[in-house]
Parts: C-alpha cells; structure tokens; sequence
C-alpha cells in the first residue's frame, strides 16, 4: 500500500501566513503574498484550487491508494470542503480539522465541533502561530486530551529550528499515548534536526516527510541529501516510525508528482522492507486506513520505451 502522508487539497484560497499576511489567488498558478506575487501550485491550474479529483487523478496514474490531507492557514480553512471530499472519495483519504489557533479562548470548543462532525485528525499549524500562541497552552489542552482518549491523530508542522520542540515534549509528558505525525519530517535543512527528529523517539509519534523534495530542491532529482536524511532517521528512531508525502500541488512548482515518490523507489540506500514502510505500510497503520481490493498499476507514460 501506498501512502501519501502529507498532500493539500482547497476549493478556494483564503489563507493568511503567520496570522497577518494575506495570501489570495491570482491565475495560473499564481498567488499573492501580501503585494508579492508567485507561483503557489502548477500554472496549469488555471483557478488556483487545488481540487480532491486532481490529486485522485495522481493518485491512480502514480499507483498510489490514498492521500493524508494536511491543512493550512496559508490556504485557508478547508473543513466544509474536506467533508465533502471524504464523502465523495471514499478510501481514498484521510483529512485532518483546522482549528483557528488564534482565537485561543474558543479554539478547544471548535475542535470539539469538528470532531462531533467527522474528522479523525487536527492539524496543529505551529509554525504560523510560533511567538503568539504556546502549543501547551492550557486552553488547547483538553483538546490533545479527548484525541488521545479516542486515538485521533495530531498533524504538527512545527517552525523552523527547534523552538517549538519543548512545548510539544511538555504535551507528549502530560498525554503519552497522543499519536503525532510530526511534518515535513522535521525540517532537517531547516534548523530542525536532532530536536525534531528525536521527538519520533516517543512510542506513538511519527515523522513524516511532507515536501522532502522541497527541502532539498536545489539538489534535483533524485535528491541523494534526501535519501541521505531518510537513512539516517531510520538509524535514528528506526523505519517504522517514517513516512513518505509529497506536499502537493506547492511542491509541484519545482518537480512532478512522480518525482516526488519515484525517487524512493529508485533508491539503493534503502531496503525494499524499508521503502514499504515508508511509502505507506507505517502511514497505513497510523491512519487506520485499509488496504485496497487489489494492487494499484502505475500507468507507464507514453514517453517510455
């Protein structure tokens, strides 16, 4: 089974960065940051929404069975709209509730509605609200209390560094059977590594590697620093506590989604037992999601042979 455990999906961009920054749609893939503007997905995507049926469309071509969608505040929320997609694609997802940490005191009430609604997962967006909000807070604790009591799952993308690593050890001391998919798998260009890397030392927390070929874009495919940094964490906290995510579409700016997870595969570095952990036996498990009927075909492009 494969896995992709850390992917974007929007009907409409209504996002801000850090809590102040606007970020809207402009056309073509472009998007504007505050008064600049950039490539925020593929200029193929002509309105800018990064829509569930593209990605499934991915999804099949790649042989991969399902996508952990992650959210942010960049994007806006998305929670209307990933109901939705749950409904229509059954299997095909997992997708995880976004809170608005910046109103704190109604931040604990809100995740609580969007669990009585559906979702098995919340989304901790640390990085944009690092130096404002505390992520032990005490009015965000009697959320990681009711997800570790009913085996929800908490998606945190921490900032850059390791500044936010205590805040989350003081959470995993208070709520040890928390289950934590740790982002973009630790930031290890970014500052992030031993601190954030070790915190998958803890029984029920995992790091997945959103946007690994993000971090290391200036190398190209097929990343040899990347495929260096999964050995290691594997040394580190061992293979059954990674996994694979290609942070589609913003990584796609750069490289294919194929790309994204061909160069897994095409690793010598790695043994076959660990390439299927990563690529989706250890998401799989952490998700609860099940394996399909049968084994998904890539479908070769027409450029090969």
């Amino acid at each position: 089974m494969i896995v992709d455990a850390h992917m974007h999906v929007w009907d409409r961009l209504h996002g801000r960065i850090g809590g102040e920054v606007a970020l809207t749609a402009v056309r073509d893939g472009r998007v504007r940051v505050g008064d600049e503007e950039r490539l925020g997905m593929p200029a193929y995507m002509a309105d800018c929404n990064a829509l569930a049926e593209y990605i499934v469309a991915e999804f099949d071509a790649a042989g991969v069975d399902a996508g952990v969608v992650v959210q942010e505040y960049m994007d806006g929320e998305q929670n209307d709209y990933l109901l939705e997609v749950l409904e229509r694609f059954p299997g095909r997802f997992f997708a995880h509730a976004l809170p608005d940490l910046f109103a704190l005191d109604e931040a604990a009430a809100e995740a609580f509605g969007l669990f009585e609604r559906g979702f098995r997962g919340l989304k901790l967006s640390a990085g944009h609200v690092a130096g404002r909000v505390l992520l032990d807070d005490p009015r965000l604790l009697a959320i990681y209390e009711r997800m570790e009591h009913e085996g929800l799952v908490l998606a945190a993308d921490l900032a850059e560094g390791e500044g936010q690593v205590v805040e989350l050890e003081r959470i995993l001391e208070r709520f040890p059977s928390l289950r934590v998919a740790v982002g973009h798998f630790g930031l290890p260009t970014r500052g992030g590594w031993p601190g954030q890397l070790r915190l998958a030392r803890h029984e029920h927390v995992y790091l997945e590697g959103g946007g690994l070929v993000w971090l290391y874009r200036d190398e190209g495919y097929p990343f040899p620093g990347a495929v260096e940094a999964i050995r290691r964490a594997i040394d580190e906290v061992g293979a059954h506590k990674l996994m694979w995510g290609s942070d589609w579409p913003r990584t796609m700016c750069d490289f294919t989604y194929r790309q994204s997870l061909d160069f897994v595969h095409a690793a010598d570095g790695l043994s076959d037992e660990e390439k299927a952990a990563f690529l989706g036996g250890n998401a799989a498990h952490l998700y609860g999601l099940d394996p399909p009927a049968k084994r998904r075909q890539v479908v070769p492009p027409i450029t090969e042979g």
